[in-house]
């Protein structure tokens, strides 16, 4: 799924990969009937839309409730990045939604190494590949600068390219502060 050149809330993306971990965080708006992952269907669509999951791949009933977790868990790490503390919790929470994925380490043969999707089943498949672009994320210390706003009743995820790294409001939002 290709970066817009200004996110929804008018801030900037995230860099690749950390853009699809936002583009995830935000298929839930402030508006709970624009939940483009609120049935199988619609998540199965927005999956394959983010090249997560093959168009022959289906999405089971407790693939989807495990995908559900998993956001509302990235969500809560996002929280604890905007706050800037450490939610064991929400950490918690994150690397057990991150556990079905199935990860290999990978060497190439300049001795670079990397982590990479083993998985065969479709939901471990979109999980790996969704941790493996927090780890590269975290490698490029990109990581803790993805937050979720702190207005109520927002909690759009945003990048935080201040030079402090700061922030604690989206774009749409940071006007008001």
């Amino acid at each position: 799924m290709a970066a817009p050149e200004t996110t929804a809330d008018g801030g900037i993306p995230a860099p690749a990969p950390l853009d699809l971990i936002q583009s995830l965080a935000n298929t839930l708006g402030t508006d709970p009937d624009r939940d483009q992952l609120g049935t199988r269907e619609d998540a199965a669509v927005w999956l394959r839309a983010a090249a997560l999951l093959p168009a022959s791949a289906r999405l089971g009933n407790s693939d989807h409730t495990a995908l559900l977790r998993l956001r509302e868990s990235l969500r809560g790490v996002l929280a604890a990045h905007t706050n800037g503390h450490q939610d064991p919790a929400a950490a918690a929470g994150l690397t057990r939604a991150l556990a079905d994925g199935r990860i290999v380490v990978t060497v190439d043969p300049a001795n670079g190494v990397g982590l990479a999707s083993a998985a065969r089943a479709s939901y471990s498949g979109v999980v790996a590949e969704l941790a493996v672009a927090i780890a590269d994320s975290a490698v490029a210390g990109t990581w803790p600068r993805l937050k979720s706003c702190s207005v109520d009743g927002c909690g759009v995820a945003f990048y935080d390219d201040s030079a402090a790294a700061t922030a604690i409001r989206c774009a749409a939002h940071a006007a008001s502060a």
